[in-house]
């Protein structure tokens, strides 16, 4: 990455409560996304019986988010780059509180679809606009770390979620309780709404200096000297998704198909698994800064790779303890790695003007291979076993990390571009 003239460094110029006021709202808005995603897995567990869905009807569930996502995230990153990161990233929490409530009064399928499409569009946003206002902030030597205590909101999100589906499933009958659990995803929204307005977030100075140069169009994306940042940042987020939502969202299916239990017990060990999330973003957070980007991308990658080979191999035939570690330690490199170093650097190669957009268009074309994934891969474990589910999945790591290896430039400690 080419570094900035010093006239271009211009420091973020905010107090350290504001600074961190600004990481935690983009945390809200990430841990929305970890939440509203795999809630909806744990709810499809009362919800199939009720509506009477097929595998396809699951599919179009699970992918609807993510198609909302695919329209969100550039979108709104472009309304970020234009009037700035604060008014943009209350559009994006409101829409999020909206349809998760309406989504707790849907009556069939096709209405659920569209409410996870259009609450999409609001989560999608929350990628761009937060990954910007934090790399905005953030001094070069600890820019990884605020962007991975931000990011790790995905991983509470998730493991949240866990706690959430258990609760209803122990406390509603099943009729209601997923009702509950998809409505709830309203809650984070708008304690995120009151942090932003009552807190009165200022702008981001990056932001602001960037306004004062000549304007950078969407199509400067695919210049020369950025189109290669642009591959390195769309095709590693596309395969490393398809896993982290084909296979995420699958879970509780593959649990519920190896008879380890009730619909409790499901939903627990969904939420033991999602433990080890955190874990892997702990990993990523001492050695983000020290060790670079491509490093824990390549690496990860590589061992999602040799994981997923060995859940092929093995298929259910494994015994559920070893099933269960292995998830686990792909829970592990996945976040220590590309889950978190695709968010990141996604915002952190283009200069300030461009900075949403281009985080938002990576953060859209990653959800097609979010959306392929939640609804490809349950139709293949259907027809196919979760081997060939397994198999695929070990094959999109391994070109992960080819295509890290050759196009992703190194981020870390250095100065971003306004």
């Amino acid at each position: 990455m080419n570094h900035t003239d010093q006239a271009d460094r211009i420091p973020s110029a905010i107090s350290a409560r504001d600074g961190r006021t600004i990481i935690l709202a983009a945390f809200l808005g990430l841990f929305l996304s970890g939440y509203n995603n795999f809630i909806a897995a744990i709810a499809l567990i009362e919800i199939k019986p009720q509506l009477h869905l097929n595998s396809v009807s699951i599919g179009l569930i699970l992918a609807a988010t993510f198609m909302g996502m695919l329209i969100g995230a550039p979108t709104l990153g472009h309304l970020a780059d234009k009037v700035g990161r604060r008014p943009a990233m209350i559009v994006n929490m409101s829409l999020i509180t909206f349809f998760a409530v309406l989504s707790g009064f849907i009556s069939n399928a096709p209405e659920l679809v569209l409410m996870r499409l259009l609450m999409g569009i609001g989560i999608g946003a929350g990628y761009p606009i937060g990954a910007s206002y934090v790399a905005d902030i953030s001094s070069a030597h600890h820019r990884g770390a605020n962007m991975t205590l931000a990011f790790c909101g995905w991983g509470f999100g998730a493991f949240a979620c866990g706690l959430a589906g258990w609760w209803c499933v122990a406390l509603f009958p099943a009729s209601i309780g997923w009702r509950f659990m998809l409505a709830s995803g309203a809650i984070p929204a708008i304690a995120a709404l009151a942090i932003i307005i009552l807190r009165k977030l200022p702008e981001s100075h990056a932001w602001k200096h960037g306004k004062t140069l000549p304007p950078l169009p969407y199509t400067a994306l695919g210049r020369p000297e950025n189109r290669r940042r642009t591959i390195a940042v769309l095709l590693p987020w596309f395969l490393m998704d398809l896993p982290v939502y084909g296979i995420g969202l699958l879970l509780p299916t593959l649990l519920t198909q190896l008879h380890i239990g009730g619909r409790s017990t499901v939903v627990i060990s969904t939420c033991a698994l999602s433990a080890f999330t955190l874990l892997g973003f702990g990993v990523a957070y001492w050695t983000i800064d020290r060790l670079g980007r491509r490093k824990l991308q390549i690496t990860g990658f590589l061992l999602m790779a040799l994981l997923f080979a060995a859940l092929a191999i093995g298929g259910t035939g494994i015994a559920v303890l070893w099933l269960l570690i292995l998830f686990a330690a792909i829970q592990i490199c996945i976040n220590a790695g590309p889950n978190t170093t695709t968010w990141i650097v996604a915002a952190e190669v283009f200069p300030a003007r461009l900075r949403a957009r281009g985080q938002g268009l990576a953060t859209g074309f990653s959800r097609i291979g979010a959306a392929s994934g939640a609804f490809f891969l349950p139709v293949i474990d259907a027809r196919s076993g979760p081997a060939a589910a397994f198999a695929l999945v070990a094959g999109a790591s391994v070109l992960g990390a080819i295509i890290t290896w050759v196009y992703l430039p190194e981020t870390a400690r250095k100065e971003l571009a306004h």
